[in-house]
């Protein structure tokens, strides 16, 4: 899905900016629990958003009657009992 690669790269994005900042500063080293912090953290940090987000995103085409799982390619009305 799209939406949670999108996540996925600005996860990575953003934790490695700060990495390298983090690590040309010599706050900590390379393969340091500081480091794993950091990405774990960004990474709780973009979970977090990308649900909190979600809404403006994944279900802007359905109607109220529409549930997150519904099929989109399903018509309800072409199956009702008095078309047989």
């Amino acid at each position: 899905m799209i939406y949670v690669s999108v996540w996925v790269v600005i996860w990575g994005t953003a934790s490695s900016l700060v990495d390298w900042l983090l690590l040309n500063a010599d706050l900590y080293q390379e393969g340091s629990f500081g480091q794993a912090s950091t990405f774990i953290g960004y990474g709780a940090a973009a979970s977090v958003l990308g649900v909190k987000l979600s809404n403006r995103f994944l279900f802007k085409n359905q109607t109220p009657d529409q549930g997150p799982d519904a099929d989109p390619n399903s018509d309800q009305s072409a199956d009702s009992p008095g078309d047989l």
